[in-house]
């Protein structure tokens, strides 16, 4: 028995050793041989180049710069508190944003005029003003420099003229909006009141937050859509399962052979056709700086029009960047609004959803408004897996069944002016030394 024991032993201890010099080696080794394996022996590998980054770089200079004369969405407005300091980045900035005394919603430049700290960073709201974490330095919200701490009398720096860069800073339904000029200028427009109202008075609540994510698009893509018409009648005409990018298999769209129909028309927000629409909706408002898109859409079966499925979407562009979808259906009505915010080599897109009174009570039409949405989410995909690959044609060979695309290309030059080629994804002054 004891023999037996001992056998076993040795076998257990041979083994653990065995496993010990295996493992070491693999350690210690198997990098060294991995990587002279993969310089000297020829086999098959990936021909994938390894990121599109510089392919993304040479694709946004066939665009006009992202970052328009226009209102952006930077956070919700509840995700600011009062008292919080919040630092964001976008526009090829760093922004600094809080809350004064009053709730008031404050957007500076984050770089402190005086030695350059963040104030984003550790910077705190004292005083009713953003106190820099550096030399405790304090700028009121207009950019004004209160108080130096470390003088005798810490007011006497009020005869300091430098400002911290402050830009117009707005609550809107929901949203926190900036906006940015590239020649400093005052805002061209504002966020039309109608739709708060409209929210406020038909005691509207938020339904779905959807953060969709960052794309390689620019917010000019968004703003084509409206001009191209013939896009919907190509790439929009097919159901996708809602919420994904997956599209109906071909054996149920013969078994169903339901599909979608369009009618569009584009207005710029000062045509006469669309004052007469104003008019006679009581809804909209008149303003070269918006633009508005009407999309009649039903559904058809086995190719011919189902007349009692037809409804109108409405969607407003307040600017280049912002976009509210008014979606009525039967028996209620949601509103999609939809922010495309250019960061770093992209666009950062989110979405938010309200409903009316008459959806908040009824789960059912809750369900049905999740799949609506969803729906406009899978068409929404369909069109960005085309955008992160295109790139803008200076002269499109665009025909006139194409849709107005050069009307709607005409509104966008007017949020342009001649510093805004200095603000994008390449070039941007903002990190600027000039010392």
């Amino acid at each position: 028995m004891a023999s037996l024991w001992a056998a076993a032993t040795l076998q257990d201890y041979s083994l653990m050793v065995i496993v010990t010099i295996v493992g070491s080696f693999y350690i210690f080794f198997y990098p060294a041989i991995a990587g002279y394996y993969s310089e000297n022996v020829l086999y098959n590998k990936s021909l994938a180049v390894p990121n599109k980054d510089l392919h993304h770089e040479r694709r946004f200079k066939t665009y006009p710069s992202p970052v328009a004369n226009t209102w952006y969405h930077f956070c919700d407005s509840s995700q600011l508190k009062n008292g919080d300091v919040m630092e964001y980045r976008a526009l090829g900035r760093v922004f600094v944003l809080w809350r004064d005394n009053s709730g008031k919603p404050v957007c500076q430049d984050a770089f402190c005029i005086h030695q350059g700290a963040n104030l984003g960073v550790g910077g705190k709201v004292v005083d009713n003003c953003i106190e820099c974490p550096f030399h405790k330095w304090k700028f009121t919200s207009d950019g004004t420099i209160k108080e130096v701490p470390y003088l005798k009398d810490p007011s006497a720096c009020q005869s300091l003229s430098k400002k911290q860069k402050t830009y117009r800073c707005v609550d809107w339904c929901g949203w926190l909006l900036v906006y940015f000029h590239a020649d400093d200028r005052d805002p061209e427009f504002l966020p039309p009141d109608y739709v708060p109202d409209e929210l406020k008075e038909g005691d509207w609540k938020p339904h779905l937050k959807w953060d969709a994510g960052y794309y390689n698009f620019s917010p000019v893509d968004i703003v084509d859509q409206a001009g191209d018409h013939a896009h919907f009648q190509t790439l929009h005409s097919e159901f996708m399962i809602p919420w994904t990018k997956i599209p109906f298999p071909d054996w149920f769209r013969r078994l169903v052979p339901l599909a979608i129909c369009h009618t569009c028309i584009t207005y710029r927000g000062d045509d006469k056709d669309w004052v007469e629409q104003v008019k006679k909706r009581n809804w909209g408002v008149v303003n070269k700086y918006m633009l508005f898109f009407s999309d009649v859409a039903g559904l058809t079966w086995a190719g011919k029009p189902m007349p009692s499925t037809v409804s109108e979407t409405t969607e407003m562009y307040l600017g280049p960047a912002l976009v509210v979808f008014n979606i009525p259906f039967t028996i209620g009505a949601i509103k999609i609004f939809l922010s495309m915010t250019p960061v770093d080599n992209g666009t950062s897109l989110r979405v938010r959803t309200w409903m009316d009174k008459r959806v908040q009570n009824s789960l059912l039409l809750r369900g049905i408004a999740f799949m609506l949405t969803g729906i406009s989410a899978s068409q929404l995909n369909a069109d960005v897996d085309i955008l992160e690959n295109k790139i803008r044609l200076r002269k499109p060979l665009v025909q006139p069944y194409d849709g107005p695309y050069s009307r709607t290309n005409a509104w966008l030059k007017q949020f342009y002016s001649e510093s805004s080629a200095t603000h994008g994804h390449i070039s941007c002054d903002a990190y600027k030394n000039d010392w």
